[in-house]
């Protein structure tokens, strides 16, 4: 068989030999691909003639295109890039669940378990064709029932798989022969295999989380972090005695063959269709828009991405509870009513749910909206959007626009920072997302608990969470009310956060997220009006028809008014400059223009010498602005990491060995005698290895000060530097090595006399 070939090309090291296309009917000691199925498990239908093919179904979910998936690929690479010596750890982990053939292959073998380079996903890998068939049919069927099933011990991926080649299945009442003699597998019941306690396998996943230095700060499985949890919170749910995982996500028909051989078998019922529905249409619109560039061969999308929005429309629902208007103030009270068996959104913590309610006035005006998407996918209003060390809050009620209802996990590291690196992930600042009916959030187990503002929102139980808007300053006494709650596999912070890498996997990802149409999904919407009795709007002074300051004159007669919407009609006579006030102001014997100190009449400091000019100020609120940054490895940005004032400060995090990296601007001391540079700097953890410098430019760079080898490592250091007016640049350099060494500059100030 081929597989056989493979890893005996790969042993004897031919890696020039082996072919370089996905083949998905490939044989391992242990699984046969989706290829394999075919003969027997497409082409069935049900007695009405709907097709109920196995692999057809599966070849277009996220299952089957689960290695070939652009966004795993890239968030794996960043965690690498992040914690490189943890790499081994990362390999293993996220392809138990994303490559279990060739994970488990590999270990069976004693073979390394990589997924870059000449990993699983490079053509010459042995378990290439393994990896790239995903979740496939004989990972799945393979899965024992051993005990753990449904336990931590069994969660994150600890599945087993022996070498019996036993395939198990819904049904106990089946005719083996078949398997036996055309793929050497032995079909026998599990049951198992219907129970939600299967799917924990991999749909529970808590992984181990690391300090900023890289240290690993978990020491056990039950401390490690909860990333994704649907199941025990299905378990902690009214849906355990109700509602399996696969009753909703493998939607069952009855009067179907499991089998197109031998033609005799007969129709069984409750066959679980093999389509593995969930919500997340971006990936499926991106697997299926790039097959080329990701080896995608199924043409099944569109009927998968049409079922998952059919199944994300019936997740949750709006209810609008009361709604009224008085003296100017609309208030709308609505309920999300969740008709889903876990938190909605549901597992990895990229994805967000989001109310959108907009009030429009009888002339289609908008008067109020909060949730207002971009065609970027940024939410106006939301803070994590703008600024990625932030977040928005939970709210039990909203009178601004700036204000949005944002259900989703943020994730907390060990210094209290929201992070997006999975790694890093120690706990939930928040976790607002919604409950499932009969989830009990005061009984909780602290990895599936509620996190923020919703643990003490009274209104945010089980099954649902009521919101209350409230909007005043409206002068109309009619208005439309449009609410949708609003879907996003990936919101936009995380996004953002993922394209700071610069490799070359998440460059292809973000290529196609940034062309697909489909980064944001409608849940539910709901719509009505309101009457009632709107404010009597206050004019402004210069548009009231009254003479406010009492001068004789009204409205724009009066020279207080600059226009219509001016609400200050008085106009008060300009106070007199000190260079024109007849006055010695300065106590030097000399008047006004008889004063030197005086350029001009309208000159308001009679002093002299003048006060120096600051000629730039500098605190990096804005970014980097006019500065140029070059060099190689990370290079200069500005960052919310202990700024010296304010927000933010300029800084460069491990620009790694030989790579210095520079901040440069130019400068104009023109017509000045005399300069000083003022700074604040921290450098953490420069070693023999590294430098810092500040220089200026007069037709050559000249250090300011140049500093490494353990110099001046810890806190901010003050530093004052005259400079010569003949400078026309100024820049900064920062060269280090080793993870968690880096540099800040703040507070930047130029002054010149």
């Amino acid at each position: 068989m081929k597989g056989q070939l493979l890893k005996t090309a790969l042993i004897l090291g031919a890696l020039s030999s082996i072919v370089t296309a996905e083949e998905t009917a490939f044989t391992t000691a242990h699984f046969s691909g989706s290829g394999n199925c075919t003969m027997c498990h497409n082409g069935m239908s049900d007695q009405a003639g709907n097709d109920m093919s196995i692999e057809k179904a599966w070849s277009s979910t996220m299952m089957a295109n689960s290695t070939k998936d652009p966004f795993w690929r890239a968030k794996v690479r960043t965690e690498i890039n992040r914690n490189a010596h943890l790499e081994e750890v990362l390999n293993d982990k996220c392809t138990k669940c994303h490559a279990p053939m060739a994970n488990t292959e590999a270990k069976f073998s004693g073979h390394t378990v990589k997924v870059f380079d000449d990993g699983f996903l490079n053509s010459h890998n042995t378990y290439h064709d393994a990896a790239l068939n995903g979740v496939s049919c004989t990972a799945c069927h393979q899965i024992k029932d051993n005990g753990t099933l449904g336990t931590l011990e069994g969660m994150s991926g600890n599945y087993e798989i022996d070498g019996s080649r036993t395939i198990y299945g819904q049904y106990s009442d089946v005719f083996a022969n078949p398997m036996i003699n055309n793929v050497d597998y032995t079909i026998q019941h599990g049951a198992h295999m219907d129970q939600s306690k299967m799917c924990a396998s991999c749909h529970n996943l808590k992984t181990p989380y690391v300090d900023e230095e890289g240290n690993v700060l978990s020491t056990t499985p039950e401390s490690e972090f909860p990333e994704q949890m649907p199941y025990s919170e299905w378990e902690h749910s009214d849906y355990k005695d109700k509602q399996s995982c696969q009753e909703c996500h493998m939607k069952k028909v009855d009067g179907v063959p499991i089998s197109t051989r031998p033609r005799w078998i007969e129709p069984k019922n409750g066959f679980a269709q093999h389509i593995f529905v969930g919500g997340n249409k971006l990936l499926l619109d991106i697997l299926d828009k790039n097959k080329a560039a990701l080896d995608v061969t199924s043409n099944n999308f569109t009927a998968t991405i049409a079922k998952s929005d059919e199944m994300l429309k019936g997740a949750a629902s709006i209810e609008l509870l009361n709604h009224s208007l008085q003296n100017g103030t609309l208030e709308i009270t609505l309920k999300i009513n969740s008709t889903t068996g876990h938190k909605l959104p549901t597992s990895f913590p990229s994805r967000r749910a989001f109310i959108h309610l907009k009030v429009t006035d009888q002339s289609g005006n908008t008067v109020f909206e909060s949730g207002k998407i971009n065609s970027n996918g940024s939410i106006v209003g939301v803070d994590a959007d703008s600024d990625r060390s932030s977040y928005e809050p939970h709210y039990d009620l909203i009178t601004s626009a700036d204000q949005v209802q944002v259900y989703e996990s943020i994730m907390q590291n060990n210094l209290g920072e929201v992070t997006y690196t999975l790694l890093r992930g120690m706990n939930y600042l928040k976790d607002n997302r919604i409950l499932p009916a009969g989830f009990n959030k005061a009984t909780a187990h602290s990895d599936i608990k509620v996190h923020g503002n919703a643990n003490s929102d009274s209104n945010f139980v089980g099954g649902s969470d009521t919101i209350t808007y409230r909007i005043s300053g409206l002068t109309d006494t009619q208005y439309a009310i449009d609410t949708e709650l609003l879907y996003q596999t990936l919101a936009y912070s995380w996004a953002q956060d993922l394209f700071s890498d610069d490799s070359s996997e998440v460059a292809a990802f973000k290529g196609m997220f940034e062309s697909s149409t489909m980064k944001t999904s409608q849940i539910a919407s709901a719509h009505t009006t309101v009457s009632g009795s709107g404010t009597t709007p206050t004019l402004p002074e210069c548009s009231d028809g009254l003479d406010n300051d009492g001068d004789g004159l009204v409205d724009m007669e009066d020279a207080g008014c600059s226009d219509l919407n001016d609400n200050d009609e008085y106009n008060a006579p300009p106070a007199a400059k000190a260079c024109s006030d007849g006055i010695d102001n300065d106590n030097d014997g000399l008047i006004d223009m008889d004063d030197t100190g005086c350029s001009d009449t309208d000159d308001d400091d009679e002093s002299n010498p003048a006060t120096p000019t600051v000629v730039l100020s500098e605190g990096f609120e804005n970014g980097l602005g006019n500065w140029i940054v070059t060099g190689n490895g990370t290079l200069w940005t500005t960052h919310t990491n202990d700024p010296y004032e304010g927000v933010y400060s300029a800084y460069v995090n491990r620009t790694r060995a030989d790579r210095p990296t520079y901040m440069e601007r130019a400068i104009d001391l023109s017509g000045y005698s005399d300069a000083t540079m003022t700074y604040h700097r921290r450098l953490k953890g420069l070693d023999s290895a590294d430098d810092f410098s500040a220089e200026y430019y007069d037709g050559s760079w000249h250090y300011l000060e140049h500093l490494g080898s353990n110099n001046e490592n810890g806190d901010y250091v003050a530093k004052t530097h005259s400079i010569p007016t003949t400078a026309t640049k100024i820049r900064f350099m920062c060269e280090t090595s080793g993870k968690g060494e880096k540099c800040y500059v703040d507070t930047l100030q130029i002054i010149a006399e």
